[in-house]
């Protein structure tokens, strides 16, 4: 009988230990992604908002001396069926897509700065900017 109460008492504290460990790693998870979307919200403010604003409406202070009409950034979820398409907002962000609208890259191609930004590991560091940016283009959907 002592040997069944234990048994009982270790699985109680093994459940609770794995339960507080689960919401442990959840809360890392959602502090991270906070963290992913306020630096999302600083580079693309630095980097985007003079063409397309700090909504992403495509109002910026720039925007109006440019050849071309600024997308509206908040639109393109919709405009996509729905879904909203990271690797191809990711792709014109660091320049590996090509898009007519920029004409002769009216827009700055992005992955070629934010390699020269870091020394170390230069095409990772390029590349995830472009993923928070885009991500962060994702909230304003």
């Amino acid at each position: 009988m002592r040997k069944s109460a234990r048994s009982a008492q270790i699985k109680l504290l093994t459940t609770i230990c794995s339960l507080a460990f689960l919401f442990f790693l959840a809360s890392l998870h959602h502090d991270s992604f906070s963290a992913g979307i306020d630096s999302g919200k600083a580079f693309y403010l630095q980097y985007c908002s003079s063409c397309h604003g700090q909504e992403g409406r495509g109002n910026g202070p720039v925007a109006r001396y440019l050849n071309v009409k600024v997308p509206d950034l908040t639109l393109i979820k919709e405009k996509n069926k729905g879904i909203y398409p990271t690797d191809k907002i990711m792709s014109v962000i660091d320049g590996r897509r090509i898009v007519r609208a920029h004409g002769e890259r009216e827009m700055p191609v992005w992955g070629e700065i934010f390699k020269s930004e870091q020394k170390k590991y230069p095409e990772r560091t390029g590349l995830l900017k472009a993923k928070i940016i885009a991500e962060y283009v994702a909230t304003l959907q």
